[in-house]
């Protein structure tokens, strides 16, 4: 394989990996499952290593379908991702992207992004539920500029989403009780829950970088961040007591599970429209996807190396940017 194939390899992967064959149901699974993933939780860790194993599956199966469509085994994936860059290959990608390959390879990053999004995800609920109050948000996170992989599909999903989220309050709020309602008017007008999920959010995602650049470039100290001013700020809360935080916690997880199912159902349908076109280009890659959404991806033990030629690629690619 010469180098204007290697060229053709990486423009068609990058442009498979922004695409909704991939992120459908790699999303849906990294939100799907990091509901369980807590900051400074260690009770958990065989579970959180048998949901590794289950994204590393998921991760090689959609690698594996697309050697398949595109015609090339992964001992030629592997000898394309050894070269080095050449004139005229410009590979474009996000840090996200980055972030999902290589997860698959190393736990410890695997972890940091799942808690990173659980926290995310319950900030974006906190956030539907004060645009129920006429209360505009901050942001609809994540919102991280160039580094966040908020694909134009992903946009079009969240509007939906909080449309329907709107429609269904709007529907059955007259059937909410006292109790909740008070939760509810509470998380919308109160700073405190806000200000502890901006402020985790904030110290996982730093984590999250300096795990990844000590595995970019080893001789990075892996160090724990400062604090911020949100925790200092944290730490002087007292205004409200245990058990109504822990009351406002368990309600917005509840919320933050809703929405996710909402984003699970739209993203089924923009799978479904995407495969109309895609069946002759992407035959296996779609079927691949739609058997991953529905919980049971396909297996293929050889694609361990397309990973991990990958992820190394992807690395080098990251290095040589800095550089």
């Amino acid at each position: 394989m010469g180098s204007e194939d290697c060229s053709w390899v990486f423009d068609s992967l990058v442009g498979f990996l922004q695409g909704p064959i991939w992120n459908a149901p790699i999303l849906t699974f990294i939100e799907q499952k990091s509901s369980i993933f807590e900051p400074g939780d260690s009770e958990h860790e065989d579970e959180y290593k048998k949901i590794h194993e289950e994204y590393k599956d998921l991760v090689d199966s959609m690698l594996g379908s697309y050697m398949e469509d595109i015609g090339i085994t992964p001992e030629q994936f592997e000898n394309a991702c050894s070269k080095n860059s050449t004139e005229g290959v410009q590979i474009r990608f996000h840090q996200t992207l980055f972030e999902q390959v290589w997860a698959a390879n190393d736990y410890e990053i695997f972890k940091r992004m799942m808690i990173q999004k659980n926290l995310e995800l319950q900030l974006q609920a906190l956030e539907m539920i004060q645009q129920r109050y006429g209360i505009t948000p901050q942001s609809f996170l994540p919102a991280d500029g160039e580094e966040s992989l908020q694909t134009e599909e992903e946009a079009r999903i969240m509007e939906e989403v909080i449309k329907k989220s709107l429609e269904e309050y709007e529907a059955s709020k007259q059937l909410l009780d006292s109790s909740t309602l008070e939760i509810e008017q509470s998380l919308a007008s109160s700073p405190e829950e806000h200000h502890r999920l901006e402020a985790e959010c904030k110290r996982e995602k730093e984590l999250l970088h300096t795990a990844l650049q000590h595995t970019i470039e080893p001789e990075i100290q892996n160090e724990e961040p400062p604090f911020t001013k949100y925790q200092d700020e944290l730490q002087t809360q007292s205004e409200v007591d245990e058990e109504e935080l822990l009351r406002r916690q368990e309600y917005l997880k509840a919320q933050r599970d809703k929405l996710l199912a909402l984003k699970k159902q739209e993203r089924e349908k923009q799978l479904k429209a995407v495969e109309v076109g895609n069946t002759r280009q992407r035959p296996r890659s779609a079927k691949a996807a739609q058997a991953a959404m529905d919980g049971q991806p396909e297996i293929n033990a050889q694609t361990l190396q397309v990973r991990k030629a990958l992820a190394e690629r992807l690395k080098s690619e990251v290095v040589g940017r800095k550089h």
